[in-house]
């Protein structure tokens, strides 16, 4: 199978080594052909600009979507990363590929307020957005029988907000122990949903 990930920093390890990315973990464990079209600051409408040339045109058998962060970041409206989203499964699924939907982990605003100081009542606002977003994309992805991987799950609501240090570096991204984490959700999903194998089988060594 050839494996598109389209996106943004979530997929390039910002802030990690290199080979230690969540990415990087699952393709030391997988033979699928993986490609990774991620790009650092990317929203969803730089995206969708970029999507059939970047996506579509490769041919892919599945495309793994994760955007959404920096919109929210940028102040724009869940219905503006909703409707971009659903624009790229449209567009997919017009190409005969598969979509699957990517959920981002949350962010802390009291780490990123520290490290990057645009004020915590500005990464409070970008936090609901995200949250608005999720709901909405995944209330559809139900509906529409598109099958999502929620990265979030990956992290308590205890160590979200008591620890939030030992997931993220900077309140946004993830830290080396996290993308472990998000390394061993993404390869007990794909199993599930694309292999139909035990996915308990498959976890990163």
């Amino acid at each position: 199978m050839k494996l598109l990930f389209i996106g943004d920093s979530f997929l390039t390890g910002y802030g990690v080594k290199n080979g230690e990315s969540w990415y990087d973990l699952v393709k030391n464990e997988t033979p699928e052909e993986m490609i990774n079209r991620g790009i650092n600051g990317n929203t969803t409408t730089d995206i969708l600009i970029r999507f059939h040339e970047d996506a579509l045109s490769i041919k892919p058998d599945y495309v793994f979507i994760i955007a959404g962060t920096n919109d929210a970041l940028c102040k724009r409206t869940a219905n503006i990363i909703f409707n971009n989203v659903v624009e790229m499964i449209n567009m997919s699924l017009d190409s005969g590929i598969i979509p699957i939907i990517m959920l981002q982990p949350l962010i802390s605003v009291k780490i990123a307020n520290e490290i990057w100081g645009m004020g915590k009542e500005d990464y409070q606002e970008s936090l609901i957005i995200l949250k608005r977003y999720r709901r909405l994309i995944t209330e559809y992805c139900q509906d529409e029988n598109i099958a999502t991987i929620d990265f979030a799950k990956t992290i308590t609501e205890d160590t979200l907000q008591n620890q939030p240090s030992k997931v993220f570096i900077d309140g946004i991204h993830l830290t080396q122990e996290y993308h472990k984490a998000v390394a061993d959700k993404f390869l007990y999903k794909f199993n599930y949903i694309l292999l139909k194998k035990d996915p308990k089988d498959y976890i990163v060594s």
